[in-house]
């Protein structure tokens, strides 16, 4: 056996330990663990003007959503061989629409491809980091954000509260840190987002299923300041849901020609079976458009791990310039 096969068995073995001990963190976040507020911080307060303003020094803890150890993995290089993706090419070439917006996926299986499409904003190095997301247990306000700041392992990120209290101001969202605290929709992503781009602000933003795609495009909106500025504007999504992977296969193809031909209106009225956050995608659709718009990458959990039979979640990644 010559070398370089060697070489090409062991990335392969490596790719697989890598995707299967994702979709373990997966099962164990779904089933366990879910994040609280990190218990070394205090918040305090101090008097400016004659009022009390509040410091904020609590965090919403984010770690248990992607351990320290499954971060690392994700962010390899080999893992992200497993999805059939090479280097990220990083900045735009001279010329091209530097990347404004991505959607990847919340999965902790595929927690490599989130990080190899974010990995694409590093040299950027955008100042903020708008998150759209499913709000999983639909509960509260149809639309969410946070005040907090949140701990990923290391790392402390910053939540944009100044753009938070202009959504709440204009009756967009709710402000409540208690969501936060169990959705892996956001906390999944939060690690990555704070190895790539350590110093950007992060303002989630999470929605009811079905919320109404008027209300999401408004608080695009309303945060025109921050994208005029640089921001991004990540959409956390997962696709076909509890169907076998020939079974997510099919539902996809019919998804990608809806993405390819702008149809936002078809996307919107879609089931799980299809998106688990049907007019997030038709938001970031009919916000972007098409023009710049290119899928990286799709694939499933069931094609990933080899297994025919289980229902599997599937993942698109896509940018627009």
């Amino acid at each position: 056996m010559n070398g370089r096969l060697k070489t090409n068995i062991k990335k392969a073995v490596a790719c697989k330990a890598c995707i299967a001990a994702l979709a373990v963190q997966a099962a164990l976040s779904a089933c366990t663990g879910t994040a609280g507020v990190a218990s070394d911080w205090e918040a305090a307060a101090l008097e400016q003007d004659g009022k009390v303003a509040f410091t904020q020094t609590q965090a919403i803890d984010a770690r248990p959503f992607l351990s320290e150890s499954e971060l690392l993995k994700s962010v390899s290089e080999e893992c992200w061989e497993a999805f059939g993706l090479g280097k990220p090419d990083g900045l735009a070439s001279v010329g091209e629409k530097p990347i404004r917006g991505v959607v990847v996926p919340h999965h902790a299986a595929a927690a490599a491809l989130s990080a190899y499409l974010i990995s694409r904003l590093a040299e950027s190095q955008p100042p903020a980091v708008i998150i759209l997301a499913p709000n999983h247990y639909n509960t509260g306000a149809e639309a969410i954000t946070a005040a907090s700041d949140f701990m990923c392992h290391s790392k402390r990120v910053s939540a944009g509260t100044e753009a938070a209290e202009r959504l709440g101001r204009a009756g967009l969202v709710s402000i409540s840190d208690e969501p936060f605290k169990r959705e892996h929709s956001i906390g999944m992503l939060l690690p990555i987002i704070a190895w790539y781009l350590p110093d950007a602000e992060v303002i989630p933003v999470i929605f009811h299923h079905g919320a109404d795609e008027g209300r999401i495009l408004a608080v695009l909106h309303a945060l025109s300041p921050e994208i005029e500025a640089g921001a991004v504007v990540v959409a956390s999504i997962d696709f076909s849901h509890y169907l076998t992977w020939a079974e997510a296969v099919e539902k996809d193809r019919e998804t990608r020609g809806y993405l390819e031909n702008g149809d936002a209106a078809a996307i919107s009225k879609l089931d799980s079976s299809y998106v688990d956050s049907p007019t997030v995608m038709a938001a970031m659709l009919m916000h972007f458009g098409t023009e710049g718009m290119e899928i990286v990458a799709n694939t499933n959990s069931g094609i990933l791990m080899n297994n025919p039979v289980s229902p599997c979640t599937s993942y698109f990644a896509i940018q627009f310039r």
